[in-house]
């Protein structure tokens, strides 16, 4: 996927007037921040370059374009071939025994990297582990520092997922790499961002599992997904809850792509908190009814629930429609 701005090429700088009070409307700092590197790039941008400049994850600069999109800012975008999308079960011809001897023999660094790599993932490396290790550290061209980053992280990740002294296969680390060198991580200074970012959104993971009512699991794959996307909108638990409880008042359960829909919405409208949502998301004082405008003052969440079926039942439509 690559971005680009609507402006004329030209030497000096210019911001059209309108698009920049759409964007203090909107009051989002990423969103500007977007704007302001897509206009001085002057063309288009592939989103391993964004996030490698601005040192982003690609679920920020998903919510950043989202918003200028939102805002009528942003260009056509297109897609573009991505070689490290994915490594298919054999992108390359795989290293001989003689080659992985060899890349042992001459480089240092890369046989200190395959002995803490084998202590860290607990395990004796086989050729197929040597393989996919050279691949990452040759072909991908991902220092020993950042692999060695890569590896501790699918450690603590496996183990959060499926318990202490779990360790993740070669196979799973090849791919996290992969989507590393996406995502532009290419040194240790952006790998440390990256994890700080990454260890703050999963603090906020369980409280998004409570508010759902998912009990003290952690989150499926597909679940993730989902709660990461939420948490890099800027949604609070709060928020989260609120359309939760929208959506099961509507459907009767739990559904996590129509509980999207609505947090997506309010996402476009700029309403993140409780606070935020409440006092926006209502509907025309027109469209209201008189039990509605009464229940205004009830205590409580489920009474603003209430108050917007209104809105829910526009919205269904809205989806249907689609």
């Amino acid at each position: 996927m690559e971005y680009a701005l609507q402006l004329k090429e030209s030497d000096a700088l210019t911001l059209p007037r309108a698009q920049v009070r759409a964007l203090l409307r909107g009051g989002d700092g990423n969103a500007a921040l977007l704007y302001l590197f897509l206009a001085e790039a002057g063309g288009e941008k592939k989103e391993t370059e964004i996030c490698a400049a601005l040192h982003w994850a690609a679920a920020d600069l998903s919510a950043a374009a989202e918003r200028l999109r939102a805002l009528g800012v942003l260009g056509q975008m297109r897609k573009v071939e991505e070689p490290l999308s994915a490594p298919p079960e054999r992108a390359r011809t795989p290293y001989s025994r003689s080659d992985i001897a060899a890349a042992l023999e001459r480089d240092a660094s890369f046989a200190a990297l395959r002995q803490a790599v084998g202590e860290k993932l607990c395990r004796l490396m086989t050729e197929k582990d040597d393989d996919m290790l050279l691949g990452l550290y040759s072909d991908l061209g991902l220092g020993a520092d950042v692999i060695f980053s890569l590896v501790g992280h699918c450690v603590e990740r496996t183990e959060r997922r499926y318990g202490p002294g779990r360790r993740p296969t070669m196979r799973q680390v090849e791919k996290e790499g992969y989507r590393w060198k996406r995502l532009g991580l290419v040194s240790a200074e952006l790998v440390e961002e990256y994890l700080k970012d990454y260890a703050r959104r999963q603090q906020i993971v369980p409280q998004m599992m409570e508010a759902l009512h998912m009990g003290g699991r952690a989150p499926v794959s597909r679940e993730a997904e989902f709660l990461d996307r939420w948490i890099g909108w800027g949604f609070s638990p709060e928020a989260v809850e609120y359309g939760y409880e929208k959506t099961v008042f509507k459907l009767g359960r739990m559904d996590w792509k129509y509980l999207n829909g609505i947090l997506k919405d309010l996402d476009k409208k700029g309403l993140h908190t409780l606070e935020e949502i409440t006092a926006g998301d209502k509907p025309p004082q027109s469209e209201r009814s008189e039990a509605a405008v009464r229940r205004k003052s009830g205590p409580g969440r489920a009474a603003a629930v209430e108050e917007n079926d209104a809105w829910m039942d526009a919205y269904l439509k809205e989806m249907d429609a689609q």
